[in-house]
């Protein structure tokens, strides 16, 4: 045999692949728990983004004319599958009727139980709508309200909504590292 031969043998291909096969199955249950976190985490930011819209756009009405409508209605809908959408005014929404008139046109805004494929929603347990008058405050609501999401593997995200339309994220009992536990 040449001394001065490239390549692998192989011995060494087969050890270079069995620690590759050991590694990616160290890997493989974090990679699940990663994409659990992400799905979830990515979908509470949709809803808090949503919620935060239904508020500028309240406030920014409230120079609008007289015959513009000055509130948005975010409507929760928690049933399966479960969704949340604006609309103009203060009546409920489902489905398309979940649209926000921007300068003459219908733009829909809604966020959705299929964008989050196993995430239930654990909180509010029956619809309820949250109106945004012309100065952001909620008006028609309790002191606060949780919309809280649960993914497949148990871990729960809620976003806050105070009667102030102040918006914030937290984790209900910690499950999600990186996240305020909420307060009770």
């Amino acid at each position: 045999m040449n001394r001065f031969s490239r390549g692998l043998t192989l011995i060494e291909l087969v050890v270079t692949v069995a620690v590759l096969v050991v590694l990616g199955a160290a890997a493989f249950p974090d990679m699940g728990e990663f994409i659990d976190r992400h799905r979830l985490v990515s979908q509470t930011h949709a809803i808090a983004e949503l919620a935060q819209t239904a508020r500028s756009e309240a406030t920014k009405r409230s120079a609008g004319g007289a015959s513009e409508l000055k509130s948005i209605a975010m409507t929760i809908n928690p049933g399966s599958p479960w969704s949340i959408g604006l609309a103009n005014g203060t009546a409920a929404c489902s489905g398309s009727s979940c649209v926000i008139n921007q300068g003459g046109t219908n733009v829909p805004y809604a966020v959705t139980a299929t964008q989050c494929s196993g995430c239930a929603m654990a909180s509010p347990a029956s619809q309820s709508v949250m109106v945004f008058d012309l100065r952001g405050l909620v008006t028609g609501a309790v002191a606060e309200t949780a919309i809280t999401l649960t993914s497949p593997r148990s871990k729960q995200l809620s976003v806050r909504i105070s009667r102030l339309g102040r918006i914030s994220v937290c984790s209900p009992g910690g499950s999600v590292t990186g996240y305020p536990s909420c307060p009770t």
